[in-house]
């Protein structure tokens, strides 16, 4: 079985979160998604979480495209890589060049896979306005 893994806070779930995903998944057989903890994102982030953790692992696995959600504690997603040692570790185009996970990738022998971007979501922008007609 071929295991994929991406990861990110997934706050205020919504299409681009979703391509993303879809992305991800079909890279392989079995999708493992690490999401922030709350902790991470109030004190590495500086915000309060717009749906908690409890929440948010509860709306990606009711989009049925993971296997398995996992929160993790730590400021980057190497130990949750790790942990799980999948064959693809997924990440957006945009960490491109700066990406913390291609060490521990080129490592363990895990491809690295970059998912392009599409369309202009964001759980930023939504927090900002306060809604999205692109939300879920």
């Amino acid at each position: 079985m071929r295991v994929v893994t991406c990861n990110g806070c997934f706050d205020g779930l919504h299409k681009g979160h979703l391509f993303f995903l879809g992305f991800c998944k079909a890279q392989g057989d079995f999708l493992v998604v690490g999401i922030n903890t709350d902790r991470y994102m109030l004190q590495e982030k500086k915000k309060e979480p717009m749906f908690f953790q409890d929440v948010r692992i509860r709306m990606l696995e009711e989009t049925g495209i993971p296997g398995r959600v996992e929160a993790f504690d730590e400021s980057n997603p190497i130990e949750f890589i790790k942990r799980v040692r999948p064959q693809v570790h997924c990440t957006g185009i945009e960490y491109k060049g700066r990406c913390v996970e291609e060490a521990i990738c080129k490592e363990l022998g895990i491809e690295l896979v970059y998912v392009p971007r599409v369309g202009n979501w964001s759980s930023s922008k939504m927090r900002k306005d306060g809604h999205s007609s692109d939300s879920l």
